[in-house]
């Protein structure tokens, strides 16, 4: 991974979890993040023009209930809380790929933005995604979460 892309990738996923969710992650290495308990969301967003990609994050159902607790200014054991944890995957999800388009691609540059959207994530794929090596790994709050940021410039690598 382009190192610019990664330092910049960690920087805005960390000030995007502090802002829009009020949590803090740390970085940790493939070896020390734990694997997730239960279901896990994978969301993504694809960026197309001069900056191309895709930006995605996979949070264990916990994790996705505590960014929707946050965001709705309630408790996690609420039940709205947990109803609306995938939609707040989804959110940060967008927040991330908006704030990465501005911070990597050029001033004035018309990058589009793809809608975001949510999957499940098996035990499988999240091994297989946690070993890529666009792939950094998070601890926030006691949970592990994968952010996979794989973006090019137009014209790169031709």
């Amino acid at each position: 991974m382009d190192p610019r892309v990664s330092t910049t990738a960690a920087r805005v996923f960390s000030e995007v979890l502090a802002e829009f969710a009020f949590l803090f992650g740390d970085a940790v290495t493939p070896e020390e993040l734990p694997r997730p308990a239960g279901k896990v969301f994978l969301a993504w967003m694809n960026l197309r023009g001069p900056l191309e990609g895709c930006a995605a994050v996979a949070v264990p159902e916990g994790l996705a209930v505590e960014i929707a607790a946050s965001i709705l200014g309630r408790d996690s054991a609420d039940p709205e809380a947990v109803r609306r944890g995938e939609d707040a995957v989804r959110e940060v999800a967008s927040v991330l790929g908006g704030h990465l388009a501005t911070a990597l691609a050029a001033p004035g540059a018309d990058v589009e933005l793809a809608p975001p959207a949510v999957t499940p994530l098996d035990a499988a794929e999240w091994e297989r995604l946690r070993g890529e090596p666009e792939t950094q790994c998070f601890s926030v709050n006691e949970h592990p979460v994968l952010l996979r940021v794989a973006l090019q410039q137009e014209g790169a690598g031709q």
